[in-house]
């Protein structure tokens, strides 16, 4: 059972047209908005994020605190204002073992499960369960899931926990990023010949790999590191 320290750190965000996943983290007495990059492009600092909140977007004001170059599909950003209660949510790849259970959670095709009055007045969100199929280390890092991932997913935390009996709480091991390209099957008629669109190419069906991606938390990490200039916390209460 996905527990609160997962579920009240998970936000459905909104940045232009663009809607999608963010979970926060505490660090060093500081506490982060982490997402996937392509989920905010070009956001700058002092820029508008909107978060789905008592069922209406409201806007946060945000600044940058980094995000990941190339590959690494990572963006930190820092809110004025604090969105998580300091329940621990570790930041970390410690203990997650090749072919475990993991869990991803976030607002499928822009959907949210309500009840609202279970977290904090902030809409729950969806859930999907994997295994973890590959860990690569390299830059970017990348956890590979055997999971059907859909649109909404991307910026939200990749959970799990230790299989060898650590922490009771889950931990977050990475961040949702793009699925990869789906399969394209060519659509026949009757006698097995592929069908022409109006524009003369072969009509396709796309087909979900069964794969999601998430980014090495590592990644985010290491961006706040550089920059530690997240929310302040009070000190009794930071993780």
């Amino acid at each position: 059972m996905i527990t609160s320290n997962v579920i009240h750190r998970t936000f459905h965000i909104r940045y232009g047209a663009k809607s999608g996943t963010a979970f926060a983290i505490d660090r060093s007495n500081r506490q982060y908005l982490i997402t996937a990059r392509h989920v905010v492009p070009d956001i700058v600092d002092d820029d508008i994020l909107h978060i789905f909140h008592e069922k209406q977007w409201k806007m946060v004001e945000v600044k940058v605190v980094g995000t990941g170059e190339g590959g690494i599909d990572v963006a930190v950003l820092a809110c004025l204002v604090r969105l998580a209660p300091s329940l621990p949510l570790e930041a970390s790849v410690a203990g997650l073992t090749y072919g475990q259970d993991v869990y991803f959670l976030g607002f499928p095709f822009g959907w949210d499960a309500g009840a609202e009055n279970i977290n904090l007045n902030f809409p729950l969100p969806f859930v999907k369960s994997g295994i973890a199929s590959a860990i690569t280390f390299d830059d970017p890092a990348h956890i590979y899931v055997d999971a059907h991932g859909n649109p909404g997913f991307s910026g939200g935390p990749l959970v799990f926990k230790d299989p060898q009996g650590g922490p009771t709480e889950f931990s977050v091991a990475g961040i949702v990023s793009n699925a990869p390209t789906p399969l394209l099957t060519p659509v026949v008629n009757s006698a097995g010949k592929p069908v022409d669109t109006l524009g003369g190419s072969g009509a396709f069906l796309a087909e979900n790999q069964g794969f999601v991606v998430a980014i090495g938390i590592r990644h985010a990490t290491e961006i706040i590191d550089a920059n530690p200039v997240g929310f302040e916390l009070p000190e009794d209460e930071a993780k």
